[in-house]
């Protein structure tokens, strides 16, 4: 079964945040960076950015990795590598 859920991933190094859909989407798409005093509150950061994306997680962030995960939904179009 293919999995065609859309996630978030925040990179702990670069401190990006990547909108995967599905596993297909091995890259993502950089929709922002968070920037260095976020640190401590990672996920609360991304939540937040996202939000101004209409994007909302619809699970715990999850450590993995090299950064953070969660399922997300988008109540917005997003862009895509193209």
């Amino acid at each position: 079964m293919t999995d065609t859920n859309t996630y978030a991933y925040v990179d702990a190094d670069t401190l990006d945040v990547r909108i995967i859909r599905g596993e297909a989407d091995t890259e993502g798409t950089i929709v922002g960076r968070l920037d260095a005093a976020d640190l401590p509150a990672l996920s609360e950061a991304a939540d937040k950015l996202l939000a101004t994306l209409g994007i909302r997680p619809v699970s715990d962030w999850r450590d993995v990795e090299g950064g953070l995960f969660t399922v997300v939904e988008e109540t917005a179009a997003v862009p895509t590598a193209g």
